[in-house]
């Protein structure tokens, strides 16, 4: 096992910014060329930036890589204040296994030492400090061999994330994972957050380089050996296309046996709906949120988004979605918000 001071262990810690989502659950303000993390939703900057920023300066920008799709690169390099080569395009949407691999290889290139830091480019949290504290944490105890997630403890029973099964600490504030849960029905969501040992899934994991590529050779060979020729030079342009498509967690985290989780100390959340991005703005006294130009009477728990200066003007509206941005408008109870992609199905290519 080895041992690194703080020095040493920042000088060699990457992060790995997942951003080839599509985002279409903030349809119509999220489309095909403005996926989610280039939307402003929290504050004046676009989500992808938010997430860059928090990591400095425990990580240094060429040190930050961003692996998106190759529609994306362009505006991601323009926003960004990394080197623009760490702005990388994948050729095909593959899912979080080959993007993972990819990473890897590529930190590799640089480092083959280095510890990896991997992590969405959609979330809010808050504070950075207490984010960068427990990284830090987490790479100190990836030197032992460990691949580490963090946990989210779950405030209530939600039915939209994945969870995480978890032993006892072991005495170092860190938690064996047993097992991975999909995303349950509202009575194992209930019970799961009854019994205590259950945590949210955020899909932020801290691992050494050398223990990653260990484990995609061990449970997802097929992997393992492109990630292996792509960090000894190989052009992944040429086969990342025949990358079997499927997650980190199938494909690596439900298998291994060397996982370990630390609790989450800071604000999280993955805003995954119009909903959910209530809770991030201001309300009215009837709990209205507005990003843009609205007036509402008589309308209570709403959310109104105008990104183009378009008046939204309410009478008697309650818990629904008003969202107007470039040629569509969107109205939606909030209830029925997992329903906007099969608006999507629908509508011509000049919508979405």
């Amino acid at each position: 096992m080895r041992t690194m001071n703080m020095q040493s262990r920042t000088s060699s810690l990457f992060a790995i910014i997942m951003a080839g989502g599509k985002g279409e659950r903030f349809w119509p303000a999220g489309r095909a060329m403005r996926p989610k993390q280039l939307l402003s939703l929290t504050s004046e900057k676009t989500m992808i930036e938010e997430t860059v920023q928090r990591l400095f300066p425990l990580i240094p920008p060429e040190q930050v890589l961003v692996i998106t799709n190759r529609d994306y690169v362009e505006q991601i390099r323009d926003l960004l204040p990394i080197p623009s080569e760490n702005v990388i395009g994948e050729p095909e949407r593959r899912d979080t296994a080959p993007c993972v691999a990819l990473a890897t290889a590529l930190v590799r290139r640089k480092d083959p030492d280095a510890t990896m830091i991997i992590l969405p480019a959609d979330h809010v949290i808050r504070p950075a400090k207490v984010f960068q504290d427990t990284l830090k944490r987490a790479a100190d105890q990836a030197q032992n061999g460990y691949l580490i997630t963090l946990g989210i403890p779950p405030s209530f029973p939600s039915t939209g994330y994945g969870y995480l099964h978890l032993g006892a600490d072991t005495g170092t504030g860190f938690y064996p994972v047993l097992e991975f849960k999909e995303k349950p029905d509202q009575a194992t969501a209930e019970a799961f957050l009854k019994d205590g040992n259950y945590r949210w899934n955020s899909g932020i994991f801290v691992w050494r380089a050398d223990t990653i590529s260990e484990a995609f050779r061990r449970y997802a060979p097929d992997l393992g050996k492109k990630l292996d020729a792509w960090a000894k030079g190989a052009d992944f342009i040429q086969d990342f296309a025949s990358c079997r498509k499927i997650s980190i967690d199938y494909a690596v985290m439900e298998k291994a046996e060397n996982i370990i989780a630390v609790d989450a100390p800071f604000e999280w959340n993955d805003i995954g709906s119009w909903s959910s991005l209530r809770s991030f703005l201001p309300l009215d006294q009837n709990g209205n949120a507005s990003l843009g130009c609205a007036v509402a009477m008589d309308s209570s728990d709403n959310v109104f988004f105008s990104d183009d200066g378009t008046l939204i003007a309410a009478i008697g509206l309650h818990r629904t979605a008003v969202i107007k941005s470039g040629n569509a408008l969107l109205v939606c109870p909030l209830a029925d918000e997992q329903k906007i992609k099969k608006i999507l199905e629908k509508t011509k290519d000049s919508f979405k």
